[in-house]
């Protein structure tokens, strides 16, 4: 099971090879520094013994495991893998041509080639909010020799008519008013919904194609091309129709907004979750704080892109909504973390369907600026162990039921990664995945091992 460079043959020979054990397979991770996912330091100079695809003992003493595949750490970072709960798998740009001009074969292609990547840079677990997500999932729980993350998918986003999900030109009929959908995009990426009666049943397509969650548009994005930051999308009933279809299948609704306006109207309507959020005042931060709910901001998006990048790397249109966003995420982020709304780690990467942003090291450059705000340990915390709270809102919807997830403790599930180094005193070292990480395990199995 110990593998230096894994190929889809070798995984599925190793698969095979694993499920003809009669016991568990046992690993041994031996004299590591454990970062938990959930304490600001290391457990030092711990061993970590993993059964079948659950973690079995975390301890400072040594453990005996005969038959155990033993991997000495030589005191490098054991911790969980991470967990990014913003992520598009079968979305590519440019929205519109892609709709129109790229076949749906060709985004699964490149939606399974971007699941292979963030696995071999660590990424564990993501949170599909938007597209077809659910094929992938089952494809790489299943037996063909695929892999990837552990994926919990909202399936088609839910958008109003010209809202950021409409990717209809100006010269198209809606959908809903010509005879029914004419493009693959309107049922599985996007939904249009006008109305009570309409949001209820894009959220329960959903559900039936197999959502654990829903995700809604509430206000105008960047990358979209006719919806201005400062319009509402939704009403008040509209978000409130679908957090009752979310309610009634115990999950929850998780919305994009941008402007202040725009969040207070889904946190009042009862939203646990929030992306992207970087307009909100002090006042929409407290109430956010009293509720309880999650923010996941993309600061790499936005501050990571020198203005000049960013007009090369976006449409005039798209550019001036960057613009105005720039300067005031730093004053949104300051407002949520002092009245303790909880931050969520997620990248929102999207690239040009012949580039590999969004599976690349480019990724683990939110970590960093992330940090800035959080410090390492908080950072790590908000891709790991709070990260997994957004799971257990999912609740009888997680299809992973078995085991904790985002930390490194008895009865979790065994998704952790070894580091070349100390991850506490130098997070960077997660955004040069092929040299740091020496370890990727998921759900017990090894996938990179360049210690033996």
């Amino acid at each position: 099971m110990m593998m230096k460079a894994l190929t889809v043959s070798a995984f599925s020979l190793a698969s095979t090879v694993a499920l003809a054990q009669d016991e568990p397979v046992q690993t041994l991770f031996t004299n590591v520094n454990v970062f938990d996912g959930v304490n600001d330091g290391f457990l030092e100079n711990a061993n970590v013994l993993v059964e079948g695809n659950l973690i079995k003992t975390v301890s400072t003493a040594a453990i005996s495991a005969g038959g155990a595949t033993v991997i000495n750490g030589d005191g490098r970072t054991l911790m969980p893998g991470l967990m990014d709960m913003h992520t598009h798998l079968s979305i590519v740009r440019a929205l519109s041509t892609a709709r129109h001009e790229l076949s749906p074969l060709a985004h699964g292609a490149i939606a399974m080639k971007r699941a292979e990547g963030m696995l071999m840079n660590g990424f564990t677990t993501v949170m599909d909010v938007g597209g077809p997500a659910i094929y992938l999932k089952d494809l790489i729980d299943g037996d063909a020799g695929f892999f990837g993350p552990r994926i919990y998918s909202a399936e088609a986003f839910i958008t109003q008519t010209n809202g950021h999900g409409d990717f209809c030109t100006r010269m198209e009929y809606n959908p809903n008013n010509s005879g029914g959908i004419k493009s693959w995009y309107e049922y599985y990426t996007a939904c249009i919904a006008d109305g009570v009666t309409e949001i209820r049943r894009c959220g329960r397509e959903n559900f039936r194609k197999g959502a654990t969650h829903l995700k809604m548009m509430v206000g105008g994005g960047v990358s979209s091309r006719f919806d201005p930051l400062h319009g509402l999308q939704g009403s008040p009933e509209e978000i409130a129709a679908a957090v009752e279809v979310a309610r009634n299948m115990k999950t929850f609704v998780t919305v994009h907004a941008y402007t202040d306006e725009s969040v207070r109207m889904a946190v009042e309507a009862g939203v646990p979750h929030i992306l992207h959020a970087p307009l909100i005042t002090e006042e929409t931060a407290k109430l956010m704080g009293e509720k309880g709910v999650y923010m996941q901001p993309n600061l790499e998006a936005v501050l990571g892109l020198s203005e000049e990048n960013a007009a090369a790397f976006l449409s005039p249109a798209s550019f001036a909504k960057w613009k105005s966003i720039y300067d005031e995420y730093p004053v949104a982020m300051e407002a949520a973390i002092k009245h303790g709304v909880k931050i969520v780690f997620g990248t929102d990467l999207l690239a040009e369907w012949n580039q590999t942003l969004g599976f690349d090291k480019t990724a683990a450059l939110e970590l960093l600026q992330l940090e800035k705000y959080l410090g390492a340990a908080g950072t790590l915390r908000a891709a790991t162990s709070t990260a997994a709270e957004i799971i257990d809102l999912m609740g009888p919807n997680d299809p992973y039921q078995e085991g904790a997830k985002g930390v490194v403790a008895e009865g979790a599930y065994a998704d952790l990664l070894l580091v070349d180094g100390n991850v506490l005193e130098d997070l960077a070292l997660l955004t040069d995945p092929d040299k740091n990480l020496v370890v990727i395990m998921k759900d017990g199995i090894i996938y990179k091992n360049t210690l033996n």
